[in-house]
């Protein structure tokens, strides 16, 4: 599994993206979750995922990021928001 942190979600369409360790950006949909909800990610929650296809995937696209869930240090987001510093 690769470890990234989440760069944004987009709440009204069920997607985001993460940056990876290599400095990609992986996009990922709510169904690729794993053992966390989507309200729980937010910008800078560290994650973890494995690279996978989609039948419908064009080269054009981003890398797609599946099986994504919460690294064991991390803190979840409350509603697609970070929690403040002084939460953390």
């Amino acid at each position: 599994m690769l470890r990234g942190v989440v760069d944004r979600v987009v709440p009204d369409g069920g997607f985001g993206f993460v940056i990876g360790p290599n400095g990609e950006e992986y996009f990922f949909h709510r169904s690729a979750l794993v053992n966390v909800t989507y309200e729980e990610l937010a910008e800078g929650v560290p994650v973890q995922f494995n690279v996978g296809e989609d039948p419908g995937d064009t080269p054009e696209e981003h890398l797609r990021a599946v099986n994504v869930r919460l690294t064991d240090d991390a803190i979840p987001a409350v509603d697609n928001e970070p929690l403040p510093p002084e939460k953390l």
